[in-house]
């Protein structure tokens, strides 16, 4: 199942159709979640002729984040909340990006049974394939464990542009938690680039044996604190 969805993304227009048609059947009636798919295929037809040209990893997520775009505007006109056209947006890319992350994920457990050390490079395969340049991370060895802050991203940067800033919350930001909880973690932020921020901290804690939280320890780093651009978030 792992596999088919990760092909499957991509295939962005497919891909979101599926996974978008599902929640909006489950969420509103017939007539909304057809006249929200018919207003949200214009509206992203005319977001394709502005698309932004990036790397693959990242042209692939701006793919997806114009779908995102496009659902929203349709949903809010045809009546959803701001937070209720918000929260669907959140469950349409989970229900995208969870299976291939989840797989990913499995097959660390090959190299390593250290969880700290399955994050570490889980992370740093995603930073190198997909969340390359512009986005931008730095890395810094402490005490805390495995910390990193984003510097720069280009998906923030999206949504402020289209004038939906509020929307890199549910589209993006939200899922950094859901695929920490996959992962057996905790990820604790206090300040995001979406919500004006400098950055964006991400702090990361696994969960003990017997349920309290413990802290990853920090393992040697090799590289800079910046990482070139083919390996930034």
């Amino acid at each position: 199942m792992g596999f088919v969805s990760a092909v499957a993304l991509c295939l962005p227009n497919v891909a979101f159709k599926r996974a978008a048609m599902r929640r909006l059947a489950a969420q509103v009636s017939p007539e909304i979640a057809t006249a929200i798919w018919r207003d949200a295929q214009i509206l992203q037809r005319d977001l394709k002729r502005q698309r932004p040209k990036h790397s693959a990893g990242v042209n692939l997520l701006l793919r997806y984040m114009e779908w995102d775009c496009a659902l929203y505007r349709a949903a809010r006109e045809q009546g959803l909340s701001r937070d209720r056209a918000g929260a669907l947006i959140e469950e349409i890319n989970w229900d995208l990006f969870k299976a291939p992350i989840g797989s990913a994920f499995r097959v660390t457990r090959l190299l390593t049974r250290r969880m700290q050390t399955r994050i570490r490079r889980m992370l740093d395969a995603m930073f190198a394939l997909v969340f390359t340049a512009p986005f931008k991370r730095s890395r810094t060895p402490s005490g805390e464990g495995l910390v990193f802050d984003v510097l720069a991203c280009p998906l923030a940067a999206y949504f402020k542009q289209q004038g939906v800033p509020e929307l890199t919350r549910h589209a993006a930001c939200s899922l950094d938690y859901r695929m920490a909880a996959q992962w057996g973690a905790v990820l604790h932020r206090k300040q995001t680039i979406a919500e004006g921020a400098p950055h964006c901290d991400f702090r990361f804690t696994l969960q003990s044996g017997n349920g309290a939280e413990s802290v990853l320890s920090p393992e040697p780093c090799k590289v800079s604190q910046t990482h070139k651009a083919r390996r930034d978030f």
